[in-house]
This record gives C-alpha cells, sequence and structure tokens, in this order.
C-alpha cells in the first residue's frame, strides 16, 4: 500500500512559521512513499523563499515531487519574468519543471500550468499532454496520477483557472489517467471530474500560508489500496498540531468513482 502526503501553497514569504515544525511531524507520522508539493512554493519567487521551501522539503525525510504555481514566477522583476521566468526555480529546485516519479503501485507525473505571462491563471496544451500520454503507456497496472497546480475542475462559483482544461480532459481519460492532484485555490475536497468520471480530482487547502479561504491550513495524505484510494484530511488546530479529518473512502468503478468502505482509521495528527 503506497502513500502519498499532498501539500500546496505553502507560500513561504507569506507562511506560518508556528505551522513548520508541527507539518513535518505530521509528515513523518504518515511515513510516505512520496510527498507531492503542487505549487506555490513562494509567495513572491525571491531567493530566500525558494531557500525557505527546500528546507521544508528536505525536513519530509521522503522523496519529494515539486511543480510550480503561479507565485513562483517573479512579478515585480519584469526583464526576470519575460527572459527567463524559471531560473530562480532552477537555482533551487532544480532543471526539471515536470517531474517523475515511479514505483511498483503508483507512476506520478508533474506538469509545469504556471503561465509567466499570466497573473494568476495557468494554462495546459498540447506538448504536455503528449508527454503525458507516452509516459502514462509505460505505467503498466501503476495507478497513474498527475500533479498540477492549477486545477481542471474548480467549484461552480469560481472562474476557470486553467486555460485548455476542457480540451485536456478527453486526453487525460485516452491516457488512463485515474487521479490529479491539486492547489491554488487554497480549499480542501475531493470530487470525480464532471467531464470525466474516472478521474478523481484533488485538491488540497495551503499547507502554511496565513492566506486562507475558509478552509484554514491544511494537508492530504492518500493511500492507494485495491480499486481506490483512502484521503484523509489533515486540519491545523488551535494548538498547532495537525488532526485527521474522518477517512473518505474513494472507490474506481465502472461507472467512475464513488465513495466506498472498509479501510482502516488514520492516525491521528501530531
Amino acid at each position: 500500500m503506497s502513500v502519498i502526503v499532498h501539500l500546496s501553497d505553502p507560500h513561504f514569504g507569506a507562511e506560518r512559521p508556528d505551522l513548520v515544525e508541527p507539518l513535518l511531524a505530521a509528515v513523518a507520522r504518515l511515513a510516505p512513499d512520496l510527498v507531492v508539493l503542487s505549487g506555490d512554493l513562494t509567495q513572491r519567487a525571491r531567493s530566500g523563499q525558494y531557500a525557505a521551501a527546500m528546507r521544508l522539503l528536505a525536513g519530509c525525510r521522503a522523496p519529494v515531487l515539486v511543480v510550480p504555481g503561479n507565485h513562483d514566477v517573479p512579478l515585480w522583476n519584469i526583464g526576470l519574468r519575460l527572459v527567463d521566468p524559471w531560473r530562480r526555480w532552477r537555482r533551487a529546485v532544480g532543471p526539471e519543471l515536470g517531474p517523475l516519479f515511479v514505483n511498483d503501485a503508483m507512476l506520478v507525473l508533474g506538469l509545469n500550468t504556471a503561465d509567466p505571462m499570466a497573473w494568476k491563471n495557468g494554462r495546459i496544451g498540447a506538448v504536455q499532454l503528449q508527454r503525458v500520454a507516452e509516459v502514462c503507456a509505460t505505467a503498466g497496472a501503476r495507478r497513474r496520477v498527475l500533479v498540477l497546480h492549477h486545477p481542471l475542475q474548480g467549484p461552480p462559483s469560481e472562474p476557470p483557472a486553467l486555460r485548455g482544461a476542457a480540451a485536456a480532459i478527453p486526453a487525460l481519460v485516452d491516457a488512463g489517467v485515474d487521479m490529479v492532484l491539486s492547489g491554488h485555490l487554497h480549499s480542501t475536497y475531493a470530487t470525480p471530474l464532471a467531464a470525466a468520471p474516472g478521474i478523481l480530482s484533488v485538491q488540497a487547502g495551503t499547507c502554511l500560508s496565513h492566506r486562507v479561504r475558509g478552509d484554514g491550513n491544511a494537508f492530504n495524505s492518500l493511500r492507494l489500496v485495491p480499486g481506490g484510494v483512502v484521503l484523509t484530511h489533515y486540519r491545523a488546530q488551535a494548538d498547532r498540531t495537525f488532526r485527521a479529518d474522518a477517512d473518505l473512502v474513494l472507490m474506481r468503478g465502472a461507472a467512475g468513482w464513488e465513495e466506498g468502505r472498509g479501510a482502516a482509521a488514520s492516525p491521528d495528527g501530531v
């Protein structure tokens, strides 16, 4: 049984320093096979903010897969934004903007949906979808998981955040994608895509930023089980611990993803 910890939107430069160590303790307790961070490592893509984000990832003591968000592009340095928007990312995080993780149970592919020419919205296009098709074709019986910063499907109250999403979904279905992990909205929920109920969209809230939107600081764990996944939301408490909500068991059937039963309860937060 593989375990993914899904973090998102720490926004170093606008983070809560008092939650960093409790977050790392909660992650360590889960002993994940992979830690995913779905973008917005920084608030303004400054070198010191990147350094703080990398200290967090090093503290996870597990393999990590990280994709950029719109805040990871310099906002005020227009020259750098136009000419070399990912220079600071590459210096801090590494050269790869579309990372890949594979073990016996899962294939996890990151895509860079951040658009340096846009203020906050993202984009997904043909080149990225071709990579999804090629990589997923090698997955065999493994779960196929994508990681994006911008969600393919947001709540009805939010305007679309990802240009090209509607055209991308059929290609993801053809590639056999099972789940998409995203951030950006600072909200925590999971739902099948309306246009493709065989793809589960999992949103993580902000794990550390003080810029919360009603949900508070949170992260997710996903335990892959035969035929499905056990999803647990961990939420920051007033005593600066992260505590688990009730498990949500989701099974993928012929008609798509739906709630199921039968998984053991998650451990309490640290």
